[in-house]
């Protein structure tokens, strides 16, 4: 049974009521043009932008361009 949480900022949910804490949502990096060029020759780059986005609705629930939030990515 999928029950609705009640909005807050802190546990912000999609409109299928997971929030980002769920196993539903997932990181969608972005990366530069540089970035992908090291991708592609099987080195880790760190993204410029990471969504996090329902793989339900496809909502984006939060998005980051911290870098220190962005080291936790790389390689992604």
């Amino acid at each position: 049974m999928n029950v609705m949480k009640e909005q807050t900022p802190n546990n912000k949910t999609c409109s299928c009521g997971y929030d980002i804490n769920d196993y539903h949502i997932h990181p969608k990096c972005e990366y530069s043009s540089f970035g992908w060029i090291l991708y592609w020759i099987g080195m880790s780059a760190k993204p410029i932008k990471v969504d996090f986005v329902c793989s339900v609705c496809g909502e984006i629930l939060r998005s980051t361009t911290e870098p220190g939030e962005l080291k936790k990515y790389v390689g992604r």
